[in-house]
């Protein structure tokens, strides 16, 4: 076979033939560099794509890895989460059991105005303990009417201060009991009646339980265990402070509840907070006190002139008026020797109308006795118009109203109320209305000549609404009672009461 020859290299310098014309008229050698350089052509701009292609893909490579690394931190860190949010949800249900096992329901009583019921006091420490079982069991039943929310195993706690030596005092006073020892020994059977309860006894001065129950107001408003708090105080509107900063925080209000015993002062009338009445629990008026030998306090209205025969038949009584009125017309009477005890709600619950007194003698009008008219009802002497302002400023003396007006004080220098201040002739004055702003105990029959508080509502009257039961502008709401209203000013007679 014959050797070919080698083939011819070219050299990169080798020059091309110029090719020209539409290729029908080049020469053979032009149409095959024509032919190369169309291919080279091709393979320049496939070289270029694949670079192209190469470069996007090596762009697409690395942020597909910083993707991939991405993910696996995220899946990571939801690994983590997931088991994080798992602990956290293991340990909420541990939180929650934990809550449910210790939340309370607290109690809070300023028992030197919200009294419990004197049926209950005069049964001493047996009293105690149905008292603090009694509680309990309302506030259970309130708890679950109204708060489904909170565990049927909450716990219910209860503080009660007072001051237990001037309690048993101003009961003794107010002839509620003779025995001074009941109320010390009814505050021990609340505290023995259920562990969580408990009665302190805070001692003489001023303002010492109002101080106990505003800093266990604070303490568990605070503490996320504690539910509800049910806060008795409605006799003293110094409460109404800490309420009223209060007012401001919703969660706030919803978990206090105000415990009603004697009717709320004016100022709470404003606030937002739940009301809830333990009528058989607790006393629904203030105590009176009275010095022995003046007339039992509580007696039924209408009993008036001749309570005192009921309770002190030695004392005379004598009627002064002129000699053309009668006090009352005559009517049967059950004796006063049926009544069972000799409390003021045995008396209230089984006393009848006393029988018209013999025609009194005719003698001069004494103005210094009790005025009257001619139904027997009491009438308070009018006093000055101070105005609203002066009202105000005389209440926030804090002048001891017994003091002041009758010259005498059960508490003398335990009082919590000011004795030192010398006040003007106009200021006493204006200290009569505030006093005469609560209704007297005794109605309008009330004996007592030294009574500084009211025996006919002291408010305007409602105007067109003189029709109504309580003809004032405080209407059903008015705190003195109906027969208290649309009296008959006039007066005819004053009785006289000789010791």
């Amino acid at each position: 076979m014959p050797k070919l020859p080698a083939p011819t290299k070219m050299s990169d310098h080798t020059s091309i033939p110029s090719i020209a014309g539409d290729g029908h008229d080049e020469t053979p050698s032009q149409s095959l560099w024509r032919r190369y350089l169309e291919i080279k052509q091709f393979d320049q701009r496939r070289n270029d794509f694949i670079e192209e292609l190469l470069s996007r893909y090596e762009s697409v490579n690395e942020a597909f890895r910083q993707e991939c690394e991405d993910h696996e931190r995220e899946r990571e860190f939801n690994r983590r989460c997931q088991r994080k949010l798992k602990e956290l949800d293991s340990r909420m249900h541990r939180y929650e059991g934990d809550l449910d096992l210790e939340s309370y329901v607290m109690i809070l009583i300023d028992g030197d105005g919200l009294i419990f019921h004197d049926n209950l006091l005069l049964e001493g420490a047996i009293g105690g303990q149905r008292a603090a079982g009694l509680l309990e069991q309302y506030v259970y039943d309130y708890i679950r009417s109204d708060f489904p929310d909170i565990p049927p195993s909450v716990k219910i706690s209860a503080r009660v201060y007072a001051n237990v030596k001037g309690l048993s005092e101003t009961c003794r006073r107010a002839s509620i009991t003779s025995n001074t020892l009941l109320i010390p020994e009814f505050v021990i059977g609340f505290s023995q009646g259920k562990f969580l309860m408990d009665f302190v006894d805070v001692g003489s001065g001023k303002d010492r339980a109002d101080q106990k129950v505003v800093e266990q107001l604070k303490l568990n408003l605070r503490n996320r265990h504690c539910r509800q708090i049910l806060l008795g105080g409605s006799h003293d509107n110094g409460y109404t402070r800490i309420l009223g900063e209060i007012v401001n925080y919703e969660q706030a209000v919803q978990k206090i509840t105000l415990i009603e015993g004697v009717p709320f002062a004016r100022e709470y009338g404003s606030l937002p907070f739940r009301v809830r009445k333990f009528g058989e629990l607790f006393r629904p008026q203030k105590i009176n006190l009275f010095e022995p030998g003046l007339p039992t306090p509580f007696p039924p209205p209408g009993l008036g002139l001749y309570q005192n025969q009921l309770q002190s038949p030695g004392t005379p009584t004598s009627i002064v008026s002129p000699a053309t009125d009668n006090l009352m017309s005559p009517a049967s009477v059950a004796s006063p020797t049926s009544a069972t005890g000799t409390g003021w709600a045995n008396v209230a619950a089984k006393a009848a109308r006393l029988p018209a007194p013999p025609n009194p003698t005719p003698t001069v009008r004494d103005s210094s006795g009790i005025p009257r008219n001619r139904k027997g009802q009491r009438i308070d002497p009018p006093t000055g118009n101070p105005g609203i302002d002066e009202v105000t400023r005389v209440k926030r003396l804090k002048m001891c109203n017994v003091h002041f007006l009758r010259n005498e004080c059960p508490y003398s220098k335990a009082c919590t109320h000011v004795h030192d201040y010398k006040p003007t002739k106009a200021e006493i004055e204006t200290l009569k209305l505030v006093a005469r702003s609560q209704p007297c105990i005794h109605g309008t029959g009330c004996n007592d000549p030294k009574c500084i508080y009211g025996h006919r509502c002291p408010h305007p009257k409602a105007g067109k609404g003189g029709n109504l039961p309580k003809n004032c502008h405080f209407f059903d709401d008015c705190k003195f009672p109906v027969e208290m209203h649309n009296m008959d000013l006039n007066v005819v007679q004053f009785q006289v009461i000789r010791n």
